[in-house]
């Protein structure tokens, strides 16, 4: 059974129980806070209509039980306010109740994600320390360096090993240099 029902007709048989324990007891006994029951377990499970809808029963059932246990009150209107009252007590703990339970989730993936992050430095702070502490060969002719028995080129080994992003442009030398090999080939030789 798909959990969404399965909190739907436990609130429900939550609600009947604490009405009919209500309605024995008669107006003597405040089983007020026994309708939080169900109004809560649909604040952890569900959403807020769900809380806003039980809320609504959760109140409705409060005031019939207070009819029929023949509560007396100096007006009938102070009946419908008390039920009033239930009513958005019911509704406030159970939103907050799902409030809360959002923070937590969102809390527990902020957690999980800064712990990844934190692996994730880990672990290029140990392969950091690692090139570190190792000399790197570099050729002299190809300016290729070894690593791990291979001879990589240098924008490989940055981008691979040190997760560095690697972009290409010409050194000032190397412009003179190709200018002055253009100049040299432009101009013939006496």
């Amino acid at each position: 059974m798909h959990l969404r029902l399965k909190v739907i007709l436990a609130s429900f048989v939550n609600l009947l129980a604490v009405s009919y324990i209500d309605y024995l007891t008669g107006y003597q006994f405040i089983f007020f806070v026994l309708y939080f029951i169900p109004v809560s377990l649909c604040g952890w499970y569900l959403g807020p209509l769900s809380v806003l809808c039980f809320s609504i029963l959760s109140g409705v059932s409060w005031c019939f039980i207070d009819i029929l246990s023949n509560h007396q009150y100096p007006a009938e209107i102070i009946r419908y306010c008390n039920s009033l009252i239930c009513f958005l007590a019911f509704a406030t703990i159970g939103l907050l109740l799902q409030r809360l339970r959002s923070s937590l989730a969102i809390q527990l993936k902020v957690r999980y994600d800064v712990e990844k992050a934190l692996e994730e430095m880990k672990c290029a702070t140990e392969e950091s320390r690692k090139l570190q502490d190792q000399l790197q060969v570099v050729c002299a002719w190809t300016k290729r360096i070894h690593v791990e028995g291979k001879w990589v080129a240098l924008d490989e080994f940055l981008r691979d090993k040190l997760n560095a992003k690697v972009t290409y442009g010409v050194s000032p030398e190397a412009m003179e240099e190709v200018l002055n090999l253009s100049k040299a080939k432009e101009s013939p030789d006496p």
